[in-house]
């Protein structure tokens, strides 16, 4: 089954009158539509003097996103078909090879088909303005991964720009909003943090997010080349990134992909293709979680522990729907959890984070055991068989400079880490 949508301005004119239609406010001051809310017009006037093509890079990316949101999986199968239409400046690269790579980008991320369709769309009338030029543009997702590259570099004079997206959240924003506050109180120099809502308006059909590391890494190459910067820093730590399968049911597309090396390799070649001078990449691509904290503790002081008891790691969140559960925590029992708790084990500081497993009582308690318990039987398989390259290269093909050694070594410190992590 194909699912069509078409994205466009609130005033545009419809093209393919069968696909669903996303509207989008043409500038940040328009109230949302009834499909898009964001606090970014369809002109990009947040985001400074960007490119033509690393603007439209955005609308297609903030296209993907609320339609992959959008389009319900199908029962049986995992893998769903996504016809995109997408009003852009210059509808020629999208309907050529660089559309083509944005498709196949697509697919790697999400596991589906996608077929993208550019047409030409209204001009806008709201010419951004200019902003300061910038050395580096870094991702600032709310995370303890982002806080950590952050304050692995709060000692530098880099002309930075933090970044951040978030979608109906309100728990990320906030943690978004805890980390640059606690950074601003110690940069030396005035922090530049440009924080960006798009989702849609409507409750997401699809519970995961595989396209928003697309629509974070568009956003932030549109904001690095309006401002000269030449690069974006993407902070996370290489177990993540890799994301190695613990069984074999969690190899290929069903494992997320969002910072695997891969995924730099094709945006970076999807920029190219684009002319857009700029470059994507993760300077912690071999080191764990922990080494990652353990080097951020080194350079800002134990202040950074309770700066990343606000972060938010949890893939899950769902602390709502238990009884006496909070929404705002940490679960402390799906993977993305026992990694960050394993992260603590090898830095001598005590985790400070509040996590729900440790907030539930009674019934509320065994509930969320219950549904945690494949993750954390899962975690404990993994440790006792190991990984090696083959488990690796089961979640997608590496870049031809990538040292299989390394990224080994790397992967089983990570299982160390998790080693450590007390059973519930």
């Amino acid at each position: 089954m194909t699912t069509a949508y078409e994205v466009l301005p609130h005033d545009g004119q419809q093209h393919e009158p069968s696909a669903l239609a996303l509207r989008w406010p043409r500038t940040r001051t328009d109230s949302p539509t009834p499909t898009v809310t964001c606090t970014l017009g369809w002109e990009l006037d947040l985001l400074g003097p960007a490119p033509a093509a690393a603007a439209d890079l955005v609308r297609i990316a903030a296209s993907a996103y609320p339609a992959d949101r959008s389009a319900r999986r199908p029962i049986t199968t995992f893998t769903r078909t996504i016809d995109l239409t997408v009003h852009t400046v210059d509808p020629a690269p999208w309907n050529a090879a660089s559309g083509r790579l944005a498709e196949e980008l697509l697919s790697w991320l999400t596991g589906d088909a996608w077929h993208l369709h550019a047409v030409p769309a209204i001009p806008g009338s709201h010419p951004p303005a200019p902003v300061p030029d910038a050395d580096d543009v870094m991702l600032l997702s709310g995370g303890l991964d982002s806080l950590c590259g952050a304050a692995d570099h709060l000692g530098d004079t880099t002309r930075r720009i933090h970044l951040s997206h978030y979608d109906g959240s309100t728990v990320i924003r906030h943690a978004q909003q805890q980390t640059s506050a606690w950074l601003s109180n110690r940069a030396r120099q005035p922090l530049r943090h440009l924080s960006v809502k798009l989702c849609q308006t409507h409750t997401a059909a699809e519970s995961s997010s595989r396209s928003r590391s697309l629509l974070f890494a568009a956003l932030a190459s549109a904001v690095a080349a309006g401002a000269s910067s030449p690069q974006v820093t993407v902070p996370e730590n290489g177990f993540t990134s890799i994301n190695p399968p613990l069984t074999a049911a969690r190899g290929g597309a069903l494992s997320t992909r969002s910072t695997h090396p891969g995924t730099f390799a094709c945006i970076n070649e999807l920029l190219a293709s684009l002319d857009i001078p700029v470059t994507l990449a993760n300077p912690y691509a071999y080191l764990t979680k922990g080494q990652l904290l353990a080097r951020a503790l080194d350079r800002a002081g134990p202040s950074l522990l309770q700066a990343g008891a606000e972060t938010l790691s949890c893939s899950k969140l769902d602390g709502n729907w238990y009884p006496g559960g909070d929404p705002t925590l940490n679960c402390g029992l799906c993977l993305a959890c026992l990694v960050r708790r394993g992260a603590f084990t090898a830095v001598p500081h005590h985790d400070p984070t509040t996590y729900l497993v440790d907030h539930l009582t009674g019934q509320a308690h065994q509930l969320l055991l219950e549904r945690r318990r494949k993750d954390v039987h899962d975690v404990r398989q993994a440790i006792a068989r190991g990984i090696d390259d083959t488990d690796i290269l089961a979640v997608g093909e590496l870049p031809p400079d990538t040292d299989l050694d390394a990224v080994v070594g790397l992967c089983q410190r990570g299982l160390q880490e998790l080693n450590h992590v007390p059973p519930p």
